[in-house]
């Protein structure tokens, strides 16, 4: 792992540490979990962009490149529990695909007048708030088997991070 990913890996996980903290109280709006799960699998994603030194265009999209980076890595393929040439693996890569991108969805810049979890939207005559509003995403993570699925291998990448970085 380079000093670059170490950097970004760190803020990283520092970030899904908060995401949990929030996750667990649910007095609070979802927007604030939503927003520190945004940035933590960005930072994660970047962790991985970085491998060979600055990425030649930065970008908030980095997570489903990351998963798609993982589907044919056979060393975090071992490190997560997973055999070699085991199908299990490319279709947990494949299932988590479209809540990455719902995720990286959230980043205001790729949301563009639509819901995030920072800002009033839309830009120019905000009607929403993010803290009144109900994300589709924060459902779907919490209430169905596919994004407590998701939430899972997300814990278990960080964890195993540094093997596969």
């Amino acid at each position: 792992m380079t000093e670059y990913q170490r950097l970004f890996l760190v803020q990283a996980r520092t970030d899904f540490a908060v995401f949990e903290l929030l996750r667990g109280q649910p007095e609070l709006p979802a927007c604030h979990a939503l927003h520190y799960l945004q940035m933590a699998t960005e930072l994660l994603g970047k962790a991985h962009v970085w491998k060979d030194g600055p990425p030649a265009k930065i970008s908030h999209a980095a997570l489903v490149t990351f998963l798609k980076s993982l589907s044919a890595n056979q060393h975090a393929q071992r490190q997560l529990g997973y055999d070699q040439q085991n199908e299990n693996w490319q279709q947990l890569i494949r299932k988590c695909k479209p809540l990455a991108l719902q995720i990286e969805k959230l980043a205001p810049k790729l949301a563009l007048d639509g819901p995030n979890p920072e800002y009033p939207w839309p830009r120019a005559a905000p009607q929403t708030a993010p803290a009144e509003h109900t994300f589709a995403i924060w459902q779907a993570l919490e209430e169905t088997p596919a994004g407590r699925s998701f939430l899972s291998i997300i814990r278990r990448l960080f964890h195993a991070a540094e093997a596969f970085l």
